[in-house]
């Protein structure tokens, strides 16, 4: 016998339509190959009156427990049409870059021959991308004498497990599940369009548990267990290769076939989370400089990610929205995020295209000191206690607090011509007190200015046609050479600015307008180490346009004699020695309005915190917090507090600590 659940209904959001029928929908998740919870989206696209096809479709589901979602919403009696269910990880009614589309045909809905004003859709299944799903079909094994209860686990969290010599399964006291023998789940495949959803199906083992139709309703447990492939399903539990000890699961059911909501295998969650403490966050970033740079437009989407690493009890997601008319930040507020205070968080901003398809922001945080190199091209974050604000909003090249930028990954829309200017002294500047820049991949070591001088400077990646091979094979194209003597666009002859010119258009094959490329001195690859590039935006809106680099920007703790927000070197040539003792300087202008430098210089590598305080001692905003290298750092304050609001006039206190040393000044602001 099969029963369909019934559950409360749950008014998510009724489209504003003239409209005389109120539809409730009902839909189950639990065989869509994604980790969906209650915070994720189940979104409703159609040509049913009031639907979109598009991701502003507004009928959004309601999660009423577990696998389970409700949505009502008006339309005009006698209704005809089709739609679909799209199903996101995300928390937001957003494609998911790997697509959460059914698979076809269309489900309908036909109100030509119902009379009334209330009808409630026969629970629906989530088909997981499968085509030729029937509307109505239910994928539980049912029959006529029991109650199908489907259990699911998701075993990425055990980082030892391998799906070719260990089999999953069940043991409980209801159903057909026996506390003494073993039931094996069966692994879930992926779905037909591949994809890189946070955790594919494929970390799932699923099985259907029979309740005879007497003891349809109760409440046992049960536990999933891992044995070694080929074991007997009677195997002794002390032999098994994971017993999971502790609390077992509850399985509730009240007489109809249902599904329990997943569970992660013995409570392990991926990368070993073990935080227990709880904030309220807020991520905060200027969108000004990205803007400008033609990377993001007013009206784009974009999620930040957070969790990554195991710094939070999940990876999760949350869509930032611009805050007011005027300005261009860029907020969302998460309530109840479990981390660790005093760790790294780790997180992420993205842009969404009109696709749903993600583009991560151009990012590598030069303060990273381990040795994980995926790390190292995620944003970090100490989060210390409740209602924290992360606040991304520096105008600088190299701060760890920096504006998002975003690649633009649109064709040019007519012809430009670019002019890659490239500032050469850093490389001179670090030459000349006897540093050496290697060639990663071959021999052009460069220890001289007269080297620079007689191999010349040569431009490498997609910008300039496509990626050449390092040293001979890029040192003999001219095409790729760049010129200060004041041909090929170089507007002066030996100013250390060298310059060449490519053309794009739209019917190119590089006709991207963000561009990707380094330098080499002799052709090698010297510049900086690998995975490091340059990322630019052309402006298309002109027929000409100039992208300035720096050499070494991409490596700013290498190259750390160079300021790359000042483009100046941090000590006058003869004055370079290696610091013997922490600084910190007064800030200047002081006093200032809204904005003023703080200068200071490390005498070692350590880590680092500038903070901004009140005159009461409350902390107002953290400058700084990081690895640094030894040098000499300047660091701009815009005058607004952790909140991105700006402060009020008065007397403030910034203060500079490392290890076991700290300085401190006042500074004044006067409006």
């Amino acid at each position: 016998m099969r029963f369909i659940v019934t559950l409360t209904l749950s008014l998510m959001m009724i489209v504003s339509v003239s409209a005389d029928v109120n539809v409730t929908f009902r839909a189950n998740t639990a065989f869509v190959p994604d980790t969906l919870n209650a915070m994720s989206t189940v979104q409703m696209r159609g040509d049913v009156t009031g639907l979109t096809w598009d991701n502003l479709s507004p009928v959004v589901f309601t999660n009423v427990g577990g696998d389970y979602w409700e949505a009502t919403m008006s339309v005009p009696d006698g209704t005809v049409g089709g739609y679909k269910f799209f199903t996101n990880s995300l928390p937001a009614p957003i494609d998911a870059a790997w697509g959460g589309w059914e698979g076809n045909p269309n489900r309908s809905l036909d109100l030509s021959g119902f009379s009334g004003t209330d009808t409630t859709i026969p629970l629906q299944y989530v088909n997981g991308y499968e085509n030729d799903v029937p509307q109505f079909d239910v994928p539980l094994d049912t029959n006529d004498s029991t109650i199908a209860v489907h259990i699911r686990v998701n075993m990425q969290g055990w980082e030892d497990f391998n799906d070719e010599t260990m089999w999953v399964g069940a043991r409980g006291g209801f159903g057909d599940l026996d506390w003494g023998s073993t039931m094996w789940l069966t692994q879930e495949t992926p779905h037909a369009n591949g994809g890189s959803q946070q955790y594919n199906s494929d970390n799932f083992y699923s099985a259907d548990v029979h309740v005879p139709l007497a003891d349809a309703t109760g409440s046992n447990g049960f536990k999933f267990i891992v044995h070694a492939a080929g074991s007997d399903p009677t195997q002794d539990w002390g032999d098994m290769l994971y017993n999971p000890s502790g609390d077992n699961i509850p399985a509730s059911y009240s007489g109809d076939d249902t599904t329990l909501y997943w569970s992660w295998f013995a409570g392990l969650r991926p990368a070993g989370f073990t935080g227990a403490d709880t904030t309220d966050l807020t991520f905060k970033a200027d969108f000004s400089t990205t803007i400008a740079e033609n990377g993001y437009q007013v009206g784009d989407s974009v999620i930040v990610r957070y969790g990554y690493f195991g710094s939070a009890l999940e990876v999760a997601t949350a869509g930032l929205t611009k805050e007011g008319i005027f300005g261009n930040i860029y907020s969302v507020t998460i309530p109840d995020v479990v981390l660790s205070f005093g760790e790294n968080l780790y997180y992420q901003y993205y842009k969404l295209d009109d696709e749903g398809a993600e583009f991560r922001e151009t990012y590598f945080n030069f303060d990273y000191a381990g040795s994980t190199p995926s790390e190292a091209e995620r944003r970090e974050v100490v989060i210390s206690g409740v209602d924290a604000v992360v606040m991304d909003d520096v105008i600088s090249n190299v701060d760890g607090r920096r504006q998002p930028l975003f690649r633009n990954t649109n064709p040019v829309g007519g012809h430009v011509t670019v002019s890659y200017t490239l500032d050469m002294r850093p490389a001179y500047w670090h030459v000349n007190e006897g540093i050496v820049l290697n060639d990663i991949q071959g021999n052009f070591n460069i220890s001289t200015s007269e080297q620079i001088d007689t191999l010349g400077v040569f431009m490498n990646g997609p910008a300039t046609g496509d990626w050449t091979g390092w040293g001979l094979p890029l040192a003999e194209l001219e095409e790729k050479e760049l010129f200060d003597d004041g041909t090929h666009g170089d507007v002066t002859a030996e100013d250390n600015v060298y310059t060449l010119q490519f053309e794009y258009a739209p019917d190119s094959s590089n006709n991207t307008i963000g561009q990707e490329f380094k330098f080499g001195i002799g052709g090698g690859d010297n510049e900086s180490s690998f995975g490091l590039n340059h990322i630019e935006n052309i402006n298309d809106a002109t027929t000409t346009y100039t992208i300035a680099s720096a050499w070494g920007s991409i490596n700013p703790n290498f190259y750390y004699l160079w300021d790359y927000d000042t483009n100046t070197g941090t000590l006058g040539v003869d004055e370079i020695v290696a610091p013997t003792a922490l600084s910190l300087s007064q800030n200047y202008p002081n006093p200032f309005n809204p904005t003023t430098s703080i200068n200071y210089v490390l005498p070692e590598a350590s880590k680092v915190e500038l903070t901004i305080y009140n005159a009461l001692g409350q902390e107002v905003r953290t400058l700084k917090a990081g690895y640094s290298n030894a040098g000499s750092y300047s660091i701009t304050w815009n005058g607004l507090d952790h909140s991105g609001n700006m402060v009020s006039s008065g007397l403030y206190i910034y203060t500079l600590t490392t290890g076991d040393q700290s300085i401190s000044k006042k500074m004044l602001m006067l409006k």
